[in-house]
């Protein structure tokens, strides 16, 4: 159904930015985000391609509002899970608060779909102001929940939490990349029996995350 063009109240306005952002998300899920044309989010969401940009300026400034919308959900469930497990007085080793982290980051695939591309395009055409916002409500997300992690790893100092989350970052852009590769690679790799170049994100998530926090388990108590 075609969503009627003209938005009126301030709450029609977000359901169709909402809409938006679904008809994004949906095309995403599916298809990869160079494949994707703000004409085919348009067509999606039942709109005319110009009030797109009535919302979003740009293709990246649209999907980094994804990308938002995706964080916020992962640091909800992350930190709720984390929050439990203080909460019944679990048993805080290093094993459980792996298994909580891989537990949330399988429980939200848009964000593991559109963190890979965070950096390198996201980020490269958005003004100040975007860039800013972003910024800002990352790095609350970031304390808040590195606080929850400190008092799940007692070994860790101040700011370590937000560290690991940091490093938690750059872990899983890497993991991600190596884990999918181009169809051309797969190829490749699967023909000429290279298995040394399969591998698979769930299998490895886990064993480099427990290794994270090992090497910082040990650093602070040298």
């Amino acid at each position: 159904m075609v969503i009627k063009q003209r938005a009126i109240s301030s709450d029609e306005k977000q359901e169709r930015r909402e809409a938006i952002l679904n008809a994004a998300e949906e095309l995403l899920t599916g298809d990869e985000y160079h494949d994707i044309s703000i004409a085919c989010i348009a067509r999606k969401a039942g709109l005319a391609k110009g009030t797109i940009f009535l919302y979003f300026r740009t293709k990246e400034e649209l999907f980094l509002q994804l990308q938002i919308r995706a964080y916020k959900s992962w640091f909800e469930d992350v930190n709720r899970r984390l929050e439990t497990s203080l909460r019944h007085k679990t048993k805080n080793t290093i094993n459980v608060f792996v298994e909580n982290i891989v537990a949330s980051i399988g429980s939200h695939p848009m964000m593991t779909r559109l963190t890979p591309i965070l950096h390198v395009i996201l980020e490269r055409n958005i003004d100040y102001k975007t860039t800013l916002e972003f910024k800002r409500f990352l790095l609350h997300e970031i304390l808040i929940t590195g606080q929850l992690i400190e008092r799940c790893l007692p070994f860790l100092r101040e700011n370590d939490g937000a560290e690991f989350l940091l490093h938690l970052q750059v872990l899983l852009i890497g993991l991600i990349q190596l884990t999918n590769p181009a169809p051309i690679v797969k190829q490749v790799i699967e023909t000429e029996r290279m298995e040394v170049f399969q591998l698979s994100f769930e299998e490895r998530l886990p064993a480099m995350l427990a290794l994270l926090i090992s090497g910082m388990k040990f650093a602070r108590m040298r």
